[in-house]
């Protein structure tokens, strides 16, 4: 059910032509775009809105999520409106919204002018893409989570034409109260008083969870560097000349997600594909969706490797007639899996969003003095330990010592 925040209310406060919104999770940054967008389209004919993410997959997941409950929620969706590829909604006055990514200069540029540009995510999209399409954009709004200064900071704030806003998690009164359970819990994983002084160090348990407080709760600018995992790229597709190799699965249930990870080769190189991603699974679940057909595959079934510290529920899956069998753990096994998935470059789809994000997150743990401590981060992990369960099931044994980059 819609329901109008402080959020909202704050962003229809901007007047500027460039409007940059930094904010935490759940913040309810793009939960109040959204909604005033579809205002002004309503109400002024003939405007054309652009909506641009990183990827299709990721404009689906997220604004075009959010666009369609909107717009159902206050009654205005119109069936005949909506045309699905490319993802455009024409109002009756005419006024367009458009949900698109760019992945060159050159296509932003072909994409011609528009009345209104939203950047959804603007971290991750690059400057020259974002500058293209700003350029023949006469209003412009861009979000982001303030992982790191970037060209939203860098470039468009020192124009007299922009203005900021940060934005928290309490200026969103929609927020469930099990996200905000979670916040909570991230708070007490990353301060012994989280009422206290978040920059005193006698009160901070883990920096890495101090600083992504800072940043995912307060909204701060913060420092999330020591990305375990950098040799990775999205791919758009699915190659349909990619090989499927392997599976990997880890165990979750009210806390954490399970997950399930296909395995291909394309090119000589690996292909990573998010097939399952969901907390509250039984194993009955996790079998039922391991047996469906493998995507863009016929007459397959799924070789996989999971989590040797879970026997019962592997032994569960196999009496469903799944080929499950566990990936054994010595010790130092964690980094052994990073240094073999860190050997050479990868691929992963541009549908696997979870993936995604959990790559970007996943870093380096530091001490409460900000040293590293040569391990990773307890977290952001679920997809990326399937990944591991199945390179060192297929490629190689542990050897007694390893060598990866920090």
């Amino acid at each position: 059910m819609f329901k109008r925040t402080t959020a909202i209310n704050k962003l229809r406060s901007l007047k500027k032509r460039k409007k940059v919104i930094q904010g935490g999770t759940s913040s309810g940054k793009t939960y109040g775009i959204i909604p005033i967008l579809i205002d002004k389209a309503a109400k002024i004919p003939k405007l054309k809105i652009t909506v641009v993410c990183e990827t299709i997959p990721a404009a689906k997941d997220g604004p075009v999520d959010i666009f369609k409950g909107v717009m159902q929620d206050t009654g205005r969706w119109r069936e005949e409106g909506w045309i699905g590829s490319p993802m455009e909604y024409t109002f009756a006055n005419g006024s367009k919204i458009q949900f698109k990514a760019f992945d060159t200069e050159g296509k932003a540029k072909a994409a011609g002018k528009r009345d209104i540009l939203f950047i959804n995510e603007g971290n991750h999209i690059p400057f020259k893409i974002a500058d293209a399409l700003m350029v023949r954009s006469k209003e412009i709004w861009i979000d982001f989570n303030p992982d790191a200064e970037f060209w939203a900071h860098t470039e468009v704030l020192i124009e007299p034409s922009s203005e900021l806003l940060i934005l928290t998690y309490e200026d969103n009164e929609a927020l469930p109260a099990e996200t905000l359970e979670d916040l909570y819990f991230k708070m007490d994983k990353a301060f012994y008083d989280p009422q206290g002084d978040w920059d005193d160090s006698k009160n901070i348990k883990s920096e890495y969870w101090a600083n992504w407080c800072r940043v995912y709760i307060k909204g701060q600018i913060g420092n999330l560097e020591g990305q375990v995992l950098q040799n990775w790229k999205i791919l758009d597709n699915l190659p349909p000349e990619a090989r499927y190799t392997a599976s990997g699965m880890d165990f979750g249930y009210t806390q954490d997600p399970s997950t399930l990870i296909d395995r291909y080769e394309w090119n000589g190189k690996r292909v990573y594909d998010e097939v399952l991603y969901q907390k509250g699974l039984l194993n009955s679940d996790l079998a039922k969706a391991a047996k469906q057909p493998i995507p863009d595959r016929t007459g397959q079934s799924r070789l996989i490797y999971a989590d040797s510290a879970e026997p019962k529920s592997i032994a569960e899956i196999k009496k469903h007639g799944v080929k499950i069998y566990p990936t054994e753990k010595g010790k130092d096994s964690i980094n052994f899996g990073i240094q073999l998935l860190q050997e050479d470059e990868f691929y992963v789809t541009a549908r696997s969003l979870n993936m995604i994000k959990e790559l970007r997150k996943y870093l380096w743990d530091k001490d409460k003095n900000g040293q590293k401590t040569g391990k990773p981060i307890d977290g952001w992990n679920h997809t990326i330990d399937p990944m591991r369960y199945i390179e060192m099931k297929l490629r190689l044994k542990p050897k007694r010592t390893t060598r990866i980059r920090v």
